[in-house]
């Protein structure tokens, strides 16, 4: 192929149609996706990505823009965005600690802080999960507890999948 082929040509090439309809109803498959409580979980959005490629003829970077930019036009929360923004009080937290631990009180605000970010749409335990998973990932590790008795099992106790 030539340096200065027009881009349809290269399109037409590919079998990919780039119109703004396509990008248009990828806009609107994601806002459906999302309508039931304006959350998109890892899961949902890598599958939207997967249809938005395969589908309607997007490139990635046009599939996830698309994402992007429909979840902050209509208010939508992705749970990608949740975890980095948990992850980041995490670790600011627990620097403010010795050995880069976070105490109890710390884990409870983050698990709020989840929650609030995915609109409730995941329960208490599955946040909990999540942020003991980010704190895993981060290397964070949990505070003792208690009064008398100091332990991590509160951290211990809450089951990864």
């Amino acid at each position: 192929m030539e340096r200065g082929a027009p881009t349809a040509n290269r399109e037409a090439e590919t079998g990919r149609d780039q119109t703004p309809g396509n990008r248009q109803r990828f806009a609107d498959l994601v806002r459906i996706e999302a309508m039931d409580g304006g959350f998109l979980r890892i899961e949902d959005e890598r599958r939207l990505l997967q249809e938005g490629v395969a589908r309607h003829g997007l490139s990635l970077e046009e599939a996830r823009g698309v994402v992007l930019s429909t979840a902050n036009e209509n208010g939508l929360s992705l749970q990608r965005t949740a975890d980095s923004e948990v992850s980041e009080l995490i670790r600011l937290q627990a620097s403010r600690s010795r050995g880069n631990k976070l105490s109890r009180s710390d884990f409870d605000q983050a698990v709020r802080m989840y929650r609030a970010k995915t609109r409730s749409r995941l329960s208490e335990d599955e946040a909990r999960r999540r942020v003991k998973s980010i704190m895993d990932e981060a290397g964070v590790k949990p505070k003792a507890s208690g009064w008398l008795i100091r332990s991590r099992r509160w951290y211990n106790a809450i089951k990864t999948a």
